[in-house]
């Protein structure tokens, strides 16, 4: 393959005979396909591939078998003498042909999930990074390989980055991600992925000073260097040292966003919005759900022996999705550091507490996906995202804010 005929050249110089494609330029940053990737640039030329993990593609193609067996499992005929055509005094025509439907329904949903997942395995990217270039190979089903290549020297730096990942709408977690930058994004190459931020901030400044490059981030307000030596230094020390700055205009002049409460001891900030991975979809389906268990039981006369079980459906399907819906985040500075709480159906929870020697940066970054700003707080391995779709003007002030608080309460 591609990647076998360039690390079989040693003179790197050949690699300037890769095309460099003349497609437009991507800016929006690409999905890594791997839950987890190291990308090893300690000795050059190396090569890796990114690809769906053959683990989660199985267990879709076992989950679509199994729904294609429930669906031919199902009764399609026999069903004269069921409860529904019993008590509900169905036709035996109607309940036949709705069994059907729901049959085959599964069987159809079987057969999408086994495709999709099939086709992943023909889909994925491999990277060569030597000592002068650096080359992309794209491949999909149907189509090509394209192969892409440029100079080390049009490549920004090494950016650290952190993705919400939504899981069907229900819940969220946070994907940590190194990256070696372009400004075409299609030729960005990801170093570093998981789910685990530990010790985040050595690897971000290992890799940099492996290939040379500045460690960047991308704000806002666009892309930022650090310097090496400042990567693991906490956010109070780079603020004590001026290298943070902090503007006292418009300190508090507080916008309606947040509410603010201070006392001698701490400031505690509510964003005066919902900060959810649970969507209205996912809110009205689980809604829908219990109503129709609703439905069902008064159609059918369901005896007093399953209102325990209606208890439940209330608690899973309604209270339970409502206060995930419902979410809301506040923020505790002081000078035991920064705690980050819940508030559930109004009442908080104990959160986590970021100390002022893992608190590392406060950013306001704009997401690639959907274009939403949001407040990011970061320590060594975990994060936290803050006021996620308000404006930036509004995150911006709330950045300065923090960090003032930050300079009050923590630096001495």
């Amino acid at each position: 393959m591609v990647q076998n005929e360039l690390l079989e050249n040693s003179d790197l110089d050949d690699l300037e005979s890769l095309s460099v494609s003349d497609e437009k330029i991507e800016t929006r940053r690409l999905r890594p396909l791997a839950s987890f990737f190291d990308f090893d640039v300690s000795i050059r030329p190396t090569q890796a591939k990114d690809r769906i993990s053959r683990r989660n593609i199985y267990i879709g193609i076992l989950l679509g078998i199994a729904l294609i067996a429930l669906g031919f499992l199902s009764d399609f005929g026999a069903v004269d003498d069921s409860l529904f055509a019993k008590d509900a005094l169905l036709s035996a025509d109607t309940v036949v042909s709705s069994s059907f439907s729901a049959a085959w329904l599964f069987v159809a949903l079987g057969l999408f999930l086994i495709i999709t997942r099939v086709l992943l395995l023909f889909y994925g990217r491999d990277y060569f990074i030597g000592h002068k270039f650096a080359a992309v190979v794209i491949q999909k089903p149907f189509e090509h390989s394209k192969r892409i290549a440029d100079s080390l020297n049009e490549y920004i730096g090494v950016r650290y980055r952190t993705r919400i990942v939504n899981v069907l709408g229900l819940t969220s977690f946070t994907q940590h991600i190194i990256d070696l930058q372009h400004p075409n994004e299609t030729k960005t190459i990801p170093l570093y992925i998981t789910k685990n931020g530990e010790n985040i901030s050595q690897k971000w400044e290992d890799l940099a000073r492996q290939l040379q490059k500045p460690a960047v981030f991308n704000t806002a307000d666009g892309i930022i260097e650090i310097e090496p030596q400042d990567i693991q230094k906490s956010l109070p020390d780079l603020i004590s040292e001026g290298k943070v700055a902090i503007s006292d205009q418009n300190l508090y002049k507080i916008p309606r966003s947040f509410k603010i409460v201070e006392d001698a001891e701490s400031c505690q900030i509510d964003p005066q919005i919902r900060d959810s991975a649970f969507s209205l979809f996912s809110g009205i389906m689980c809604f829908s759900a219990f109503f129709c268990i609703l439905f069902f039981s008064f159609i059918f006369h369901l005896p007093l022996s399953y209102i325990p079980l209606l208890f439940v459906g209330l608690i899973l399907f309604v209270v339970i999705p409502l206060a995930l819906f419902l979410r809301r985040k506040r923020v505790i500075i002081s000078s035991q550091g920064i705690r980050i709480k819940s508030k559930w159906l109004f009442f908080p929870s104990i959160g986590f507490l970021i100390r002022p020697k893992e608190l590392e940066y406060i950013y306001v970054f704009q997401s690639s996906y959907d274009l939403k700003y949001t407040l990011v707080i970061g320590a060594d391995g975990l994060t936290a995202h803050i006021g996620r779709g308000l404006s930036k003007e509004d995150l911006e002030w709330l950045r300065n804010f923090i960090n003032a608080q930050i300079k009050h309460f923590m630096c001495h």
